[in-house]
């Protein structure tokens, strides 16, 4: 996984409580972000697989953020019957799995396998530590379930699992859930406000105008020589973006940049 510019992440665990409650303003944020920008959703893995009981005072801990976000959120509640009816595991792997799963049958899939998922947890007192309830979600999701439990604990998705949490790490995100938006190669924290997504609107919009009053230069090197397929391999941009670089949008001269970039390494693998 690569950073991509024009791009706002969202980083988040679906066994998460602050995470849950911030899906109604990420709703919202979602139908308010900017065109220019694409929106990708990041797992962070909170915790590895284990069968072990959580310990008691991290089941206090998580129970008193419970209490918290109910204080603190508008309308979000919790069913403390969990701790009650469950044995509870400090394990949100196969939860970020599921969602993997899900993905690989078709991406619409996610947003709603995770409310799905969220819903068992937080309002049924379910446990999703556990495969049962995450297939339970699947099935009521409306996906192939013989597909979905193939995948579910496969070698192919422990990878995928492994590269989102790895590319936590390169966004520098330590806590759940955070936004990252991307501009011209620059990575900014967006501020989470749980009850009023407008700050965060505000925030992105602040930080768009700002970089589209930024001129971007063009990437001539003044050795111009095209290949046969018309691409410079001085700038390694076509004929087309060379000659329309001129009228072209930041975000389109941003994405012409990442074009360069590509071609360019292409190029230079292919000299090896």
């Amino acid at each position: 996984m690569q950073i991509e510019n024009n791009t706002l992440y969202y980083v988040y665990d679906p066994m998460c409580s602050w995470c849950y409650a911030f899906e109604r303003t990420l709703t919202k944020l979602q139908e308010q972000l900017p065109q220019s920008l694409s929106f990708k959703a990041i797992l962070g893995g909170l915790a590895a697989d284990s069968t072990e009981p959580m310990l008691g005072e991290t089941q206090a801990m998580i129970q008193q953020a419970w209490r918290r976000i109910e204080q603190t959120v508008p309308e979000i509640y919790f069913n403390f019957d969990f701790w009650s009816e469950n044995i509870p595991l400090r394990s949100t792997y196969p939860a970020c799995r599921a969602l993997l799963a899900a993905e690989e049958q078709a991406p619409e899939f996610v947003p709603m396998l995770r409310k799905n998922i969220q819903q068992a947890y937080y309002q049924k007192a379910k446990n999703p530590s556990l495969d049962n309830i995450l297939i339970d979600c699947a099935a009521q999701t409306g996906l192939n379930i013989e597909q979905f439990s193939a995948a579910l604990n496969s070698t192919t998705i422990k990878i995928k699992l492994a590269e989102h949490i790895q590319f936590t790490r390169t966004l520098e995100v330590n806590s759940y859930p955070s936004l990252r938006l991307v501009l011209t190669n620059e990575v900014y924290n967006i501020a989470i406000n749980y009850s009023d997504v407008t700050p965060i609107i505000t925030q992105i919009s602040t930080l768009l105008n700002r970089h589209k009053s930024i001129s971007i230069e063009s990437p001539c090197i003044r050795k111009c020589c095209l290949n046969n397929e018309d691409i410079c391999l001085g700038c390694f941009r076509d004929l087309n973006e060379i000659t329309q670089w001129a009228y072209y949008s930041n975000t389109e001269k941003q994405q012409v940049l990442d074009q360069v970039t590509q071609r360019k390494t292409l190029y230079n693998k292919n000299l090896i």
